[in-house]
C-alpha cells in the first residue's frame, strides 16, 4: 500500500515513487530511510487494542459483589471503589465455569479454576498434588495466547505476564497458557520483569531528544519539497498533493509528543517480593511496569495474577490477620466482615489500574481505557461452596467502542466459553466460531455489545 497515501488517509492516484522521483535526489537521499517510520506513525494515529486480563482468588461474596441487574447499577459494597469508572464497565452474573466440571476432570477445585479461567478447558490428568489432585496443566490456549499474535504480533513481546507473590503447586499459579500443556508463567519480582521489559527498548531522554529533533528535520525537509513540487503540478493534481501534505503535518503533530509517550517507570532498590508485608507494594509496582510497558507498546497483552489460587495471603494493613483461603471457607459474620475487607481492597488496586488507563488520552480523542478491555475475574465462585457457578466477571473498557458498558448484566447459566468467545470478538476475530470446549462454547455471550 502506498505509504503516503495511508499517512494521509485518502484515497489518491499519486503513488510513492512518482512523488519521490519528483522530489529529487537529495529529498530521495533524505526520505528514504523515514518511510517506514512515517507510515508506522500514520498507523498509529488509530489508537490499538490491548487486553489486560486480572485473577484474584478465593471466589467472592456474592451478595455484596454483583449489582442489580440494569442500566442505572448501583455498585455493592465490593465494588464500590470503582464508582468513577462503572460507566466503563460490565458485571456480569449467571456465567458459569461448565467446561472444568466433571467427575472425570482432574484437579481439586482451586486446581480447576485457574485452569479453566481463560482457556475454557479443563486440567490434563498430572502428578502435581494438592486438594483433589494430582493433576496437571491447561489442556487449551487461553484467550490472551489467542490474541497475542494477532494484536502484538510487531511489539517486541507478545504478552507479558505479570504476578504478585505465586506460590503454591504449578496449576494453581499460572492462568496464561500458549496451547495445551504450555503454561506461561507469571513473573512475580518486578526488578526481573524491568530487566526483561525496559533495559533495551527504551532510549534516554538524550537519545529520545536527538531521535525527535532528527525525525522532525528531516519532515521539515519533506515538507519543503513537497511545497515546491506543488508549483511544478498541474491544478488537478494540487488537491492530492496536498493531502499528502496534511499527512505529513499530522505526522509531526504526533511526533511532538513522542518524548512523552514511553516513560520508564521508577522502581527503587528490590525489597522481597515474596513477603506478605510487601504485597501491596510490589503489586503497585507491577501494575505500573504494565501499565508502562503498554504505553511504550512494547505488548499489547498482559495477565496479571493477584497471589495464586488458594491464595494464603494476609492482609494486615487492612485489620486482617487472618489466611485469605481458610477465611474463604468461614460462613460467620465476622469472618464476611474479614473477605469483604479483602475484596473491596482488590477492587481499590483495581480503581487505581483503571485510573492509569483512564488518565491516557489517545490520538482519537478517547482514553486507553476507552480504546481497552480489561477482564477481571477469579478460579471460583464462592469460597465456602467451591461453585464455579456466578464467576464474578467485571469487563472494563469498551475495547474501542465495542461493548456497551455501564449496565449490570443477569444470565441463566451461561457457559464462560462464550465470554471468551465474546473477548475474541471485541478485537476483530469474528471467524471464530467457538473457544475452548467446543461442547461449552454456543456462541458469543448476548447483549454485551452496541
Amino acid at each position: 500500500m502506498n505509504i503516503l497515501r495511508r499517512a494521509a488517509g485518502v484515497k489518491t492516484p499519486i503513488s510513492r515513487r512518482s512523488l519521490l522521483t519528483r522530489m529529487g535526489a537529495g529529498a530521495l537521499a533524505l526520505t528514504l530511510p523515514i518511510w517506514k517510520h512515517m507510515e508506522a506513525r500514520a498507523q498509529a494515529a488509530v489508537p490499538q487494542k490491548r487486553l489486560f486480563t486480572f485473577f484474584t482468588p478465593n471466589g467472592t461474596v456474592p451478595d455484596q459483589f454483583f449489582p442489580a441487574p440494569g442500566s442505572n447499577m448501583v455498585l455493592p459494597p465490593l465494588l464500590a471503589p470503582l464508582e468513577a469508572f462503572k460507566q466503563k464497565m460490565l458485571v456480569i452474573k449467571g456465567v458459569h465455569m461448565h467446561s472444568t466440571i466433571g467427575d472425570n476432570k482432574p484437579g481439586g477445585p482451586h486446581m480447576k479454576g485457574p485452569g479453566a479461567m481463560l482457556t475454557g478447558g479443563w486440567l490434563l490428568e498430572g502428578s502435581f498434588t494438592g486438594a483433589g489432585g494430582p493433576a496437571g496443566y491447561a489442556n487449551n490456549i487461553s484467550v490472551d495466547q489467542a490474541l497475542a499474535p494477532v494484536i502484538s504480533n510487531d511489539t517486541a513481546f507478545p504478552s507479558l505476564e505479570f504476578g504478585v507473590a505465586i506460590s503454591g503447586q504449578e496449576p494453581l499459579r499460572v492462568v496464561s497458557y500458549r496451547g495445551s500443556n504450555q503454561p506461561n508463567d507469571p513473573i512475580d519480582n518486578p526488578w526481573t520483569m524491568f530487566d526483561r521489559v525496559f533495559a533495551n527498548v527504551v532510549p534516554d531522554d538524550t537519545e529520545r531528544e536527538r531521535l525527535v529533533a532528527e525525525r522532525s528535520s528531516v519532515l521539515d525537509y519533506v515538507k519543503e519539497e513537497l511545497t515546491t513540487l506543488n508549483g511544478q503540478l498541474p491544478a488537478e493534481d494540487r488537491p492530492r498533493l496536498e493531502a499528502h501534505l496534511d499527512g505529513v503535518r499530522n505526522i509531526e503533530k504526533q511526533l511532538a509528543a513522542l518524548g512523552n509517550e514511553c516513560v520508564v517507570p521508577a522502581i527503587g532498590d528490590p525489597i522481597d517480593h515474596k513477603a506478605k508485608e510487601n504485597y501491596p507494594a510490589i503489586g503497585k509496582l507491577q501494575m505500573d511496569m504494565m501499565f508502562y510497558a503498554h504505553t511504550c507498546d512494547v505488548t499489547r497483552v498482559s495477565s496479571f495474577m493477584w497471589s495464586n489460587a488458594d491464595s494464603w495471603q494476609y492482609f494486615p494493613w487492612i485489620g486482617v490477620d487472618e489466611e485469605h483461603h481458610a477465611l474463604s471457607h468461614l460462613t460467620d459474620a465476622a469472618s464476611i466482615e474479614k473477605l469483604v475487607k479483602i475484596n473491596v481492597w482488590y477492587a481499590e488496586q483495581m480503581a487505581y489500574f483503571l485510573g492509569l488507563l483512564e488518565g491516557v488520552t489517545e490520538a482519537d480523542g478517547k482514553t486507553m481505557l476507552d480504546n481497552s478491555l480489561v477482564l477481571w475475574g477469579n478460579e471460583i465462585g464462592e469460597g465456602a461452596t467451591h461453585t464455579y457457578e456466578n464467576i464474578p466477571w467485571v469487563l472494563a473498557g469498551s475495547c474501542g467502542g465495542h461493548f456497551a458498558t455501564g449496565r449490570s448484566l443477569q444470565y441463566e447459566g451461561e457457559p464462560h466459553n462464550n465470554l471468551m468467545l465474546s473477548v475474541l470478538h471485541a478485537f476483530g476475530m469474528t471467524d471464530q466460531t467457538s473457544f475452548g470446549a467446543p461442547e461449552n462454547c454456543t456462541g458469543p455471550l448476548a447483549g454485551l455489545t452496541v
